[in-house]
């Protein structure tokens, strides 16, 4: 569970404070908002980053993001952020709030310090998605336009036995000449223990996709025959299975597009953000 509330902090960037020793002072103001140093040397940590000056520009930038988010008038309610913390204490795989706090202890950590992280990661990512996310479409003609091109690729079922040994190569064709199997030959002799284990299947595979030498073997066999391919690593026995015509998954395809166009967007939205900002560096 301490794995899980550090996966959790990091995915936060919590800057929770935890003084101790540490002299405290104003590492630099952002939009009028201190941010200490403390606050600096804690996210160093959390996130394990050596240098503070990439630290403390992280903590700068989130502090952008929770100024712009507070002046557009954006809140958090109790409620929300009820809901939020119980939902992640529930998927989190803790019994309870109780068995939470525990481990919470063991990490030298309260439940007011995630209350109020939670409560801060929760006002970005509604100023996301009030500026960002929400300003973001893929159109049909965009997904049809990527689904043109992978409707027209063919796709292979592509198996391989590898082995460094010429003795052991020779061995597996003499056994494929005799009508072995190719999956036993291959989980017998391959030595390549990922693709040997499922009977030498490496996938589907599109022309261009494979290093140079296997790529022309797989594409110059017709479905249901092998070949040896020699290579400075070793040698390879190549089965193409069957081939088919490539299908598009639109909505795969969309995602895709959606979750490019957002994260370029984000990007523009916090450099314009930093563009704008009043910052004053003290470290």
């Amino acid at each position: 569970m301490g794995r899980l509330l550090a996966l959790f902090f990091t995915f936060l960037f919590i800057a929770v404070p935890s003084y101790g020793k540490v002299v405290d002072f104003i590492a630099a103001v952002v939009n009028g908002e201190p941010v200490l140093y403390s606050e600096v040397v804690d996210y160093a940590k959390k996130n394990h980053i050596p240098d503070l000056r990439v630290a403390r520009d992280k903590v700068i930038e989130r502090k952008i993001l929770l100024t712009k988010a507070k002046s557009e008038g954006i809140t958090v309610s109790d409620e929300e952020l009820n809901r939020a913390l119980s939902n992640f204490i529930k998927n989190s795989g803790f019994k309870n709030k109780k068995e939470f706090e525990e481990a919470l202890k063991k990490e030298g950590l309260t439940l007011s310090d995630v209350r109020k992280s939670l409560r801060e990661q929760l006002l970005i990512a509604k100023l996301i998605a009030r500026e960002v996310k929400s300003k973001i479409s893929v159109s049909d003609s965009e997904v049809e336009d990527v689904c043109k091109k992978e409707e027209g690729k063919p796709l292979r079922d592509v198996y391989y036995i590898y082995t460094k040994s010429s003795d052991r190569a020779e061995k597996a064709l003499e056994l494929l000449k005799n009508g072995v199997p190719f999956e036993k030959v291959a989980r017998e002799l391959s030595e390549d223990k990922v693709t040997g284990s499922r009977g030498g299947y490496l996938g589907k595979v599109s022309p261009g996709m494979l290093i140079k030498p296997l790529d022309s073997a797989v594409w110059s066999l017709k479905p249901g025959s092998y070949k040896e391919v020699r290579t400075n690593n070793g040698f390879y026995i190549v089965y193409v299975k069957s081939e088919e015509k490539g299908h598009c998954d639109r909505n795969r395809i969309r995602q895709e597009l959606y979750m490019r166009k957002f994260q370029k967007a984000l990007n523009d939205y916090v450099d314009k953000l930093k563009r704008e900002a009043s910052v004053k560096v003290y470290m």
